[in-house]
């Protein structure tokens, strides 16, 4: 499953999410309903730690629910490792890795080393969009490590309570969307993920048919009738851009069908 990775670029990972590797049950010695209770667990771990932190990409939110923190981190850092890729895009990558173990939903919550992991971005990769929302984070560390009661992941998690305007699996949600597009319309956060998927549309270093998803997303995210600001223009735009730019590609047919309904759209509005 490693390869499927062969250039992990960290927009990449959630639009290829079924690729994720996930921990399997073993669940020889365990009566069904433990098995049913850890399912839950996980479930509702990976929900509360996308609502707890927004920028976590859907490979970061599943290595929180999956236990698989080292894993992730090894990951991020061949993205990191690649120069070819842009410093945003290199940042972004040390990024996620402290998000993931700065999360209060981690039980392999380390804010020891997430708090590394920014701060290197400082050093590294200073003026950086990545590196102005890791000082940021560096301040809730160092804000949360006064508090006198800390809290482990499962104690937070039985008081931990939903969103009641966070449903990933709304039926309006276009079935394509990935878990970064549907967050990003449902939490009204839809320009910061715009400009994480315009990283890859635009970096000549990811493979394209990775840039083709990202321009697909673009185009979901802003025709969303979720999306409290829904434009079908910049819709539209980002559509042709992916039909001009990969008229043969895999996405080209759901593409067009899309790009012909925000056109149908805008002529009934006329």
């Amino acid at each position: 499953m490693r390869s499927a990775f062969a250039l992990p670029f960290v927009v990449l990972l959630p639009l290829l999410a079924a690729c994720a590797p996930t921990t399997p049950l073993f669940v020889a010695q365990v009566t069904t309903g433990e098995v049913a209770e850890y399912k839950q667990l996980k479930n509702k771990r990976m929900t509360a730690a996308v609502e707890d932190e927004g920028d976590l990409l859907t490979y970061s939110a599943q290595a929180i629910r999956d236990n698989k923190s080292a894993e992730a981190e090894q990951l991020y850092l061949t993205g990191y490792d690649n120069t070819r890729y842009s410093p945003e895009v290199r940042a972004i990558a040390l990024y996620q890795i402290g998000l993931i173990y700065m999360s209060r939903f981690n039980d392999q919550r380390d804010d020891t080393k997430a708090l590394q992991y920014f701060e290197r971005i400082d050093r590294e990769f200073p003026g950086t969009q990545a590196a102005a929302h890791g000082d940021a984070r560096i301040l809730v560390i160092r804000q949360r490590a006064k508090d006198p009661v800390q809290k482990n992941a499962r104690e937070l998690l039985a008081e931990w309570k939903p969103q009641y305007n966070l449903d990933l699996n709304k039926p309006s949600l276009d079935p394509d969307m990935t878990l970064l597009s549907r967050r990003a319309v449902l939490k009204d956060r839809v320009s910061e993920a715009a400009q994480l998927y315009l990283l890859g549309a635009n970096d000549p270093a990811i493979p394209p048919d990775i840039r083709e998803k990202a321009l697909y997303q673009l185009g979901l995210m802003y025709m969303a009738p979720d999306n409290p600001h829904a434009d079908r223009d910049q819709a539209i735009a980002y559509l042709r851009r992916q039909l001009a730019e990969y008229p043969n590609g895999d996405l080209a047919d759901k593409a067009a069908r899309h790009l012909d309904q925000a056109l149908n759209q805008n002529s009934r509005r006329n």
